[in-house]
């Protein structure tokens, strides 16, 4: 059953998707610019071996250490760094805790290394 309620009867204005459009459009923008700040294009590390890295996302993870790394993109030239602290894993997936939780695939990391000054939390 369909109640088609007059627009002149209705208990308030609604001005229907006008009012969720400005709400989208600026989380989209807050998150563009904070996708635009954290993966500014960095100079190439050494890639490092599995285990390596391995060692490094343990070592965040145990004793809640700020860790950074350098990740590939896709095959393009570009690589990106992100720093933060490793908080879960699944898989082949980590979880890093940055300004908002980061879910990063292991295979897409290059080089990874404590954070220079990383105290335990």
């Amino acid at each position: 059953m369909i109640r088609d309620v007059p627009r002149d009867q209705w208990l308030y204005n609604d001005r229907g998707m006008v009012k969720w459009l400005g709400y989208f459009l600026s989380d989209h923008t807050q998150d563009m610019a904070d996708k635009k700040v954290d993966e500014v294009p960095t100079h190439r590390l050494p890639e490092q071996d599995p285990e390596v890295i391995d060692r490094v996302l343990q070592d965040s993870w145990q004793n809640s250490k700020q860790i950074t790394l350098q990740l590939n993109d896709d095959g393009y030239l570009n690589v990106y760094n992100i720093s933060g602290i490793v908080i879960g894993t699944n898989d082949h997936f980590i979880y890093l805790q940055t300004n908002k939780m980061v879910t990063i695939n292991v295979n897409d990391i290059r080089h990874a290394k404590l954070k220079e000054g990383s105290q335990s939390i």
